[in-house]
């Protein structure tokens, strides 16, 4: 349901900002305006709105999405190649973030080091407070002046350099919440019952402490694949990757209805996985939550 309503709201605002894909053919006096028809009805713009989206959708069902009008290929087949590329962006930015909250939080919450809580804090607040767009560019200034020396390494460094822009909000928000998650649970009673025991603060942490905090980072999982696909949009142009972001922009300025809307499509679904991948994982981590 979710994604019918997203393609429903796509679609009428992109037929709402006016224009299409063949607007821009005026501009040149060498195309008459009865070429410029022809090509809106071969296309199917020349029809109602609604007779439209719904032709669209009843495609759409059947796994047709039509053609590129921009690129003159099957959206389905240049969705999908540029979605692996975005892909592995994407889970190489979910692991820097997981590696580094994690890391950091059960090392503050074991250690209670107040300098280790501090720099916590400190990486909270810049990765929150940086926009990726600044973290991209400053990742292409690096990465132009290594260039300059060793061209061979541009790849990698473009790729590595790319997960890290993505991965510095997740890092604040993942962070933050094992963090305070973890304080809050190294107070409670059965915490202090497990060191009456004799139990070590990392076998505390690693065997009862970080699956009673795991939760609220685990549904902040979810929604964070919204915020990777919307960040790749600014990463991937600033650091000239090709990927789902930057086709989204070619789409959009193109006025390419087609793979707009497979772009849409494949992001809400997307975003959908996400969010029903984490609740899976939050059943498997509370029992609680299976019943």
């Amino acid at each position: 349901m979710m994604i019918l309503i997203v393609s429903m709201v796509t679609f009428a605002l992109l037929n709402l900002a006016g224009g299409d894909a063949f607007s821009h053919l005026r501009d040149n006096p060498q195309i008459s305006e009865k070429t410029i028809e022809d090509l809106r009805q071969i296309y199917g713009l020349d029809r109602p709105l609604p007779i439209r989206y719904a032709t669209w959708l009843g495609r759409a069902v059947v796994g047709e999405f039509g053609e590129s009008m921009y690129f003159r290929v099957p959206v389905g087949r240049l969705v999908w190649t540029r979605s692996l590329s975005t892909l592995a962006l994407s889970v190489a930015a979910l692991a820097i973030a997981i590696i580094v909250s994690f890391g950091l939080g059960i090392a503050a919450a074991r250690y209670k080091n107040r300098w280790l809580g501090r720099l916590v804090e400190a990486i909270v607040f810049l990765t929150a407070s940086t926009p990726r767009i600044v973290l991209a560019l400053f990742a292409l200034a690096i990465i132009a002046q290594v260039t300059a020396v060793r061209a061979d390494v541009a790849s990698v460094m473009s790729f590595w350099f790319a997960a890290a822009a993505l991965a510095a909000p997740l890092v604040s928000i993942f962070l933050a919440q094992l963090h305070d998650g973890l304080t809050e649970t190294m107070a409670e009673d059965f915490v202090q019952l497990a060191r009456a025991k004799g139990l070590s603060e990392g076998a505390i942490v690693r065997r009862h402490a970080i699956r009673a905090a795991l939760n609220p980072v685990l549904t902040m999982f979810g929604i964070s694949l919204g915020g990777l696909l919307g960040g790749s949009v600014i990463v991937e142009s600033v650091l000239g990757r090709d990927g789902l972001g930057t086709l989204m922009v070619s789409a959009v300025l193109g006025r390419d209805l087609p793979l707009v809307m497979g772009i849409v499509l494949a992001t809400s679904a997307a975003v959908w996985f996400g969010n029903m991948f984490a609740e899976m994982l939050q059943a498997w981590n509370d029992k609680r939550m299976r019943a």
